[in-house]
């Protein structure tokens, strides 16, 4: 991987941390103290300057709950699009990788969206 490509993430990952703290409702200080950490460790991890270290990842989950999924979700470039009456998903992976996907056939209703 690429340093860009691990400095992406770092930042994502910390951007979703801040995201669930403000969601929350904690201060810098208040999920600092229950991580046993500095609210000036807490900044560097929410300003991607520090990597969170995966014990740390796997304590924040427990605290914020939410799974591991949470802090990654978003990485990966997804589009939707329309053709030949199929919907396609596609997007390329962090390794450089295509993927499309066809769903064919797809029939739903959807009863709720949120926007978060």
């Amino acid at each position: 991987m690429k340093i860009e490509d691990l400095n992406k993430v770092k930042i994502h990952v910390g951007q979703k941390l801040k995201q669930r703290r403000d969601a929350l409702n904690f201060s810098q200080a208040e999920l600092a103290s229950l991580l046993k950490i500095s609210p000036q460790q807490l900044s560097k991890y929410e300003k991607g300057t520090d990597k969170i270290p995966a014990h740390r990842l796997y304590q924040l989950c427990k605290v914020l709950s939410v799974t591991s999924n949470f802090f990654f979700d978003g990485l990966e470039d997804i589009a939707i699009s329309f053709r030949n009456q199929s919907i396609w998903l596609s997007g390329e992976t962090l390794k450089g990788q295509q993927l499309q996907i066809e769903l064919c056939d797809l029939r739903a209703t959807v009863s709720e969206v949120k926007i978060i």
